[in-house]
């Protein structure tokens, strides 16, 4: 189903109190400074039907529900300042009270339980502010609330990956409903990356260049698959001579298997190598592990590498262990050299990463969105019924996500139009899927 929706209202919304003028330029860290501005975090909250009748403040029973959502955005943008900003250089925000896009829309020809029935990545997109191609003028924040006839409510955000991570997009969307649901407390982000982390980056491709450049030439579709908690325990049985491998490393290892079968049964040569990416959030990997409330970017990227060499029989749980001890790899002796200041600790590692990108024929890009608190943002409706994000330009990626208990996985896996098909396909990816 197409759905149609029409954009009934626009605003901008700034923070209930200026920023203090010591607090007027925000500062990025190293790993801000080497991420695109794109908004390539792109999230949907989807909720029933609020019922402000019962809702737990006095604010929200005589207001509506747009009014609120405004005046706690607007409080809560105090905190995430930065967010009201516009990018004043490479290295640091304008924090000038700017203030963040807010839509609303109303979506006229479906309903919630429609959506989330038969959800479409392609569909999902029209619930995101996204409109427009990022310039270097845009906000840093864009919010959009769509309204289905039947009373539910969409939640659309994307931020500009220059200043937020995934874990830090979390804690403001949870800081917002704790503000709309009237709480005392509201969460406070901790900025000291930038601090901790303070050299430019010298990578002359990133930077602020804005990247529209105009229709793409390939489409990317994406297409969900979802792991229970019982595929979960099945694939677990099959990686059974792996130590304690996470619901992660298992989705992975297994996507990236049914990844390369797909690609044997339409190349040739079969012996080729086939490299596996996973994007590692460092910020709990520091000794001691930042606050899950500290803002910015703080990741990096490990490979896996699959050759002729080093195949055996059982392949699956080769690939599990490869990709766990890449990811494990990363530990606090890691992030250590990097908060001493050893710049080329970080610039040999990804050249090696660059290494075995060029070596894999076709490689296969990991990012997790696991675990980073989504399904807890509580406007005072209760939790989401479903968390969802959208197709990317990116061939070849995968984006795991919770599912709503909290046991299983969503993988969201982005391909050509062309190949998508044939991968979805594949009878033993749809066995455990």
């Amino acid at each position: 189903m197409t759905m149609e929706v029409e954009i009934v209202s626009r605003d901008t919304i700034k923070p209930s109190f200026p920023t203090p003028s010591h607090l007027k330029t925000y500062n990025l860290s190293y790993f801000d400074q080497s991420i695109p501005s794109d908004y390539l975090i792109p999230i949907l909250l989807y909720y029933p039907k609020p019922n402000t009748s019962t809702t737990t403040t006095t604010t929200t029973t005589t207001t509506t529900t747009s009014t609120c959502l405004k005046e706690s955005l607007s409080k809560c943008l105090t905190k995430f300042y930065p967010l009201a900003g516009r990018l004043k250089d490479d290295v640091s925000v304008d924090c000038n009270d700017a203030g963040v896009d807010y839509l609303e829309a109303k979506v006229t020809n479906c309903t919630l339980l429609d959506v989330i029935t038969n959800p479409n990545a392609h569909s999902l997109r029209q619930l995101l502010p996204l409109d427009q191609p990022y310039t270097l003028e845009s906000p840093l924040l864009l919010v959009r609330v769509n309204q289905f006839q039947c009373g539910g409510i969409a939640i659309g955000m994307c931020v500009s990956h220059k200043v937020s991570d995934v874990s830090s997009l979390s804690a403001f969307i949870n800081g917002w409903s704790c503000a709309t649901r009237g709480d005392s407390e509201v969460i406070a982000p901790h900025f000291e990356l930038a601090t901790l982390f303070p050299w430019k980056y010298e990578n002359d491709d990133q930077g602020l260049e804005a990247t529209d450049e105009g229709p793409s030439k390939y489409v990317v579709v994406a297409k969900r698959f979802v792991f229970n908690a019982l595929d979960i325990a099945r694939l677990r049985e099959k990686a059974r001579n792996v130590e304690s491998p996470t619901r992660v490393e298992l989705v992975s290892a297994f996507i990236w298997k049914r990844f390369i079968e797909w690609d044997r049964s339409r190349s040739y040569p079969t012996s080729k190598p086939y490299s596996a990416f996973h994007v590692v959030s460092l910020k709990k990997r520091r000794a001691p592990p930042l606050t899950k409330h500290s803002f910015g970017n703080m990741s990096t990227i490990v490979g896996a590498l699959l050759t002729a060499e080093n195949d055996d029989n059982d392949e699956y749980c080769s690939l599990v262990g490869k990709i766990r001890g890449a990811i494990r790899g990363i530990d606090g002796e890691f992030v250590k050299k990097l908060e001493s200041g050893d710049e080329g600790h970080l610039k040999r590692y990804e050249a090696e990463i660059m290494q075995a990108s060029q070596v894999g024929n076709e490689p296969i890009h990991f990012t997790s969105w696991c675990r980073f608190g989504f399904y807890d943002a509580d406007f005072g409706w209760g939790r989401p019924v479903w968390v969802a994000t959208i197709s990317l330009e990116f061939p070849n990626l995968v984006r795991l996500m919770d599912t709503r208990s909290g046991d299983g996985i969503e993988a969201w896996v982005n391909m050509l139009e062309e190949d998508i098909e044939g991968f979805a396909n594949d009878p033993e990816l749809l066995a455990f899927a």
